[in-house]
């Protein structure tokens, strides 16, 4: 049994961590811990809350020996850093594990202490209100509750509680953002200063070809040359950039299976893509042994010649330059939803427009997008009514 103290940032003790052995993993043989949190009573002397802790570990001890602790008094960050290690275990994408680690860190300072048997809907529900009134968001906070939700989903599944909490609990209300695309005249005035700057060509490309596309940025940046075939005109989009606890780096397959596509482009998205390939070589060969040819990135940083360039440093690219060229503040998703609305407006199905997306189903692409499909709304009328014979004139009485 292992027993340590937790203090605030002031220094005082906040609790005690008891730490005992449980059992050693049959296909592993790592050691698994469990463990108990006993809070600190500020009322009564340190030597007496010490020897309280020590009370209650040699029961926490004893109750595990004897098979009968209940997995319900250990802290919701305790089991948060459980069910995360079981979920990642089981596959959970590198990213969301980073999301995750990230929200409950986030949390714990509101709930992490609270036991689960006492993590009731209304202790939920005072979190969400401390959390608005230190300033996190509403969105933040919707975000947190999903997270909550989720952790608490898998102790309801093992038994561990009689209900999940977060379900009764009440989270301040998702505010649904409008998508923000582009104009044609943005459009316009965006590409027109784009190539007006010799400077840039690879992210005259980049961005093209992201509107083209309708790509997220993090697939547009992890494409190599052999995903581009040029013999049938199309992009292969297969691999996305992700931030794990490692940093960013690519990572095959996509955010969804969904996102592993073929996308067919037009001659002259093609065109520039092989005038651009001619330059790439061009650099390449100027940087020579400095150059990382095992990358073969289409979109390369140009400070560690010829590795992938970073999202991150697109985004701050593109915020340098609409500022220097005193345009609207442009964000790259922007790009994304412009070509959804296009593809929409022009009448291609959502089907089709859910497919080269990437999403998964049609009805995400349908939520996301329906005001783009209002704005149809007069073409909708006007294509039934055409049809009907003109009404003749009335006499007037």
């Amino acid at each position: 049994m292992n027993i340590q103290e937790r203090r605030n940032k002031d220094g005082k003790i906040t609790s005690y961590r008891i730490r005992v052995f449980d059992h050693r993993d049959s296909q592993t043989g790592k050691q698994i811990f469990k463990t108990l949190s006993v809070k600190y009573n500020p009322e009564k002397s340190e030597a007496w809350n010490k020897k309280n802790a020590e009370k209650q570990g040699i029961i926490f001890e004893k109750q595990i020996e004897e098979q009968t602790t209940t997995d319900a008094h250990i802290t919701f960050d305790n089991y948060c850093e459980y069910a995360i290690r079981i979920k990642e275990q089981a596959g959970l994408s590198p990213s969301t594990v980073y999301t995750y680690n990230g929200y409950r860190k986030r949390v714990a300072p509101y709930i992490g202490h609270i036991q689960l048997k006492k993590l009731t809907p209304a202790a939920i529900n005072k979190a969400y209100s401390e959390m608005l009134s230190n300033g996190v968001s509403k969105v933040s906070v919707y975000q947190y509750h999903l997270f909550i939700h989720s952790m608490l989903a898998m102790a309801f599944k093992e038994n561990i509680i009689p209900r999940n909490y977060a379900s009764a609990a009440t989270p301040p209300k998702k505010e649904q953002k409008d998508v923000n695309a582009l104009s044609e005249d943005e459009i316009n005035a965006f590409f027109n200063a784009l190539y007006a700057d010799k400077k840039h060509y690879m992210y005259q490309v980049l961005f093209s070809v992201m509107l083209a596309t309708g790509c997220r940025i993090g697939e547009i940046c992890a494409l190599t040359w052999d995903n581009i075939d040029f013999e049938n005109s199309r992009i292969h989009i297969c691999k996305h950039f992700i931030i794990d606890k490692s940093g960013s780096h690519i990572q095959d397959g996509c955010k969804t299976n969904a996102g592993n596509r073929q996308l067919t482009m037009d001659s002259g998205i093609m065109d520039m893509l092989k005038e651009y390939q001619k330059f790439y070589h061009k650099t390449a060969e100027s940087y020579g042994s400095k150059w990382h040819n095992e990358d073969n990135a289409v979109f390369f940083s140009q400070k560690k010649y010829g590795t992938f360039l970073n999202p991150a440093t697109a985004r701050s690219w593109l915020d340098s330059f609409t500022k220097k060229n005193g345009l609207p503040k442009i964000h790259p998703h922007m790009f994304r939803h412009t070509a959804v609305s296009l593809q929409l407006q022009a009448g291609i199905s959502i089907t089709d427009a859910a497919k080269r997306a990437g999403h998964a189903r049609p009805d995400v692409t349908l939520r996301i997008y329906s005001h783009t499909l209002k704005k149809n709304d007069l073409h909708c009328c006007e294509a039934v009514t055409k049809a009907m014979p003109k009404m003749p004139k009335r006499d007037t009485i």
